[in-house]
């Protein structure tokens, strides 16, 4: 139905992702808000929560800010304008129907030749057996005239037929498909598609966002965070072209090179200066794209040197190697870490005893693992790095900020520590200040919300977000004493490194052992979220989703808003 100023009434049909479901409204409401339509008036009924199971919402937008989202979104898979709903394909084909001559001869338009149609049934709960669909295809012989032209590669118009299930994760289906019948069934007409639902049309693309996939990044690190995750991140900071952000914890780049995708100028924090070097922590991932990454650097030629040492064995190219400056040797790509059949690391330290403090230089100089290679891989603007603390942010602060988001995954002290600056025990005399690195000590998962959200504040300009996740121990949301359930421990201490690796070793509670996509009220329920988020008197929650970890663990995907000064 079409309202105010183009508005019409459209179902959002999500992609239920076994990871990030629970994320798929904040998602929505960021990108709707770039389009200048804020949650009130974007959903038809009442604004829904992660409480609800439906894979699909009513909304009320432009056709225009549809297909803009689409475009964008990690966890939209597709915008229908809906003709009918039902509890059944008869009933909903009937409704359709009944709406009389006028409407049929509007939605003609859509359908008559020389425009090609293709038709697609689906189901969320269950899955369809082909006679099911055959069945359903056939149900709704009553919508068309009979002319209508199918072509499944390059469609004009998709009409879609989609059965909503109720899904039940604990009932058993090993003996069978589910025979129950739908809660409803809606027939619409697709207005905008994304997740690669045009990938079997003709000149489909997969969803941008599978570009950056880690398994094609030169550089990982061991903590990188999930692609689709950082996308995720970037599209709740509303992150556009023109604007300055940040991630003061930005260890291998994974947020920064999201966040780059769609133009922002952007700085990062990180104070591992080995992270940022790529010294020891980080690592090749695809070998291909690090050698295309030196190329585009200039560190590759056709020296004749080059030539020369190529005719010659392994062993004599690594020596023939150091007489070719700046070319794709044997001995930069051994630097480089890369594994070159007939030359064992153990002969590269027998001809160069000095070949891991090489290897560290080369890194460093040439680039191979460093922060700056996935930059370079995608042809995008470099981050500016500085190697700094947190909690002595060393960024001048002007008045009413200058950055307009900041998103970040804080270090949550079990497979990647939190430090600061700091030495426990007497002082120290630095003899070289420019080859000194300051030793470090713990950072409390408390003063480190403290820090950030105060550095959020001071930054942000009005209105800007900050985004960034918080790991939370899910036995508190269901109630559960650990300390009860472990081995010799009689108190835990608050924080996620002993939750993960008691001292004593753990018994396995398998009241703990939940699913990544399970329903439980007492963990999907939202107002239950504030007493484990930092809050700042600058900054306003927007909204919370979380994300089932295993053992018991969880991460909270927090979006804030700076007030107005």
């Amino acid at each position: 139905m079409a309202g105010d100023e183009g508005l019409q009434e459209f179902l959002v049909l999500f992609a239920h992702h076994n990871m990030y479901f629970n994320m798929r409204f904040q998602e929505l409401e960021a990108l709707a808000a770039l389009q200048g339509i804020l949650k009130p008036d974007l959903y038809v009924e009442a604004p829904p929560s992660a409480l609800n199971a439906s894979p699909a919402v009513l909304v009320r937008m432009r056709q225009e800010d549809a297909r803009k989202i689409c475009e964008r979104a990690v966890l939209v898979k597709a915008v229908l304008e809906v003709w009918s709903l039902g509890h059944s394909c008869p009933e909903a084909v009937q409704t359709a129907v009944a709406q009389g001559e006028a409407v049929r001869r509007q939605r003609r338009r859509f359908l008559a030749p020389p425009l090609k149609l293709q038709l697609r049934v689906e189901a969320f709960g269950r899955t369809l057996t082909v006679e099911e669909k055959t069945e359903s295809m056939e149900g709704i012989r009553p919508l068309f005239d009979g002319d209508e032209v199918v072509d499944l590669k390059a469609p004009d118009t998709t009409l879609w037929v989609l059965e909503e299930h109720r899904h039940e994760s604990v009932e058993k289906t090993h003996l069978g498909p589910r025979k129950c019948r739908p809660e409803r069934v809606i027939i619409g007409r697709q207005v905008a598609g994304g997740r690669s639902v045009d990938k079997k049309i003709k000149g489909g693309e997969k969803c941008y966002f599978q570009l950056y996939d880690l398994s094609q990044r030169a550089v990982l690190g061991p903590t990188t965070l999930e692609n689709e995750l950082a996308f995720i991140m970037a599209n709740c900071a509303c992150v556009q072209s023109g604007q300055f952000g940040m991630d003061p914890f930005c260890g291998t780049g994974g947020l920064l090179l999201a966040m780059a995708h769609f133009g922002a100028k952007l700085f990062g924090g990180e104070i591992d200066i080995r992270v940022v070097r790529g010294w020891r922590i980080a690592y090749t991932k695809n070998k291909a794209a690090v050698l295309e990454a030196a190329q585009k650097r200039g560190l590759q030629s056709t020296s004749p040197s080059a030539a020369k040492a190529c005719g010659k064995k392994p062993a004599e190219r690594l020596e023939a190697s150091s007489e070719a400056d700046g070319v794709m040797t044997l001995q930069y790509l051994l630097k480089l870490g890369l594994p070159v059949q007939g030359v064992s690391v153990k002969k590269l330290k027998q001809t160069n005893p000095n070949a891991r403090a090489e290897k560290d230089h080369a890194l460093a100089s040439a680039g191979g693992c460093n922060i700056f290679t996935n930059f370079v891989q995608y042809d995008l603007p470099s981050p500016d790095v500085v190697v700094c603390d947190n909690a002595m942010p060393c960024w001048r602060q002007p008045a009413g900020g200058w950055l307009d988001f900041i998103v970040t995954d804080p270090p949550y002290g079990v497979r990647a520590g939190a430090k600061k600056q700091g030495r426990e025990g007497k002082e120290v005399v630095v003899q070289d200040v420019s080859s000194y690195i300051p030793s470090k000590v713990s950072y409390g998962e408390d003063e480190l919300s403290h820090d950030l959200l105060g550095f959020a504040s001071e930054s942000l300009r009005d209105g800007g977000r900050l985004v960034f996740l918080v790991p939370v121990d899910l036995a508190d949301f269901l109630g559960i004493d650990r300390a009860a359930v472990e081995q010799g421990v009689e108190n835990l201490r608050p924080n996620m490194h002993d939750i993960c690796h008691p001292k004593s070793g753990r018994k396995k509670d398998p009241r703990l052992c939940i699913s990544e996509t399970t329903r439980d009220p007492l963990l999907l329920d939202e107002t239950r979220y504030v007493d484990f988020i930092p809050q700042h008197t600058h900054l306003t929650l927007m909204s919370a989703s979380l994300q089932i970890l295993s053992g018991g663990l969880g991460r909270l995907l927090v979006v804030m808003q700076r007030r107005p000064r």
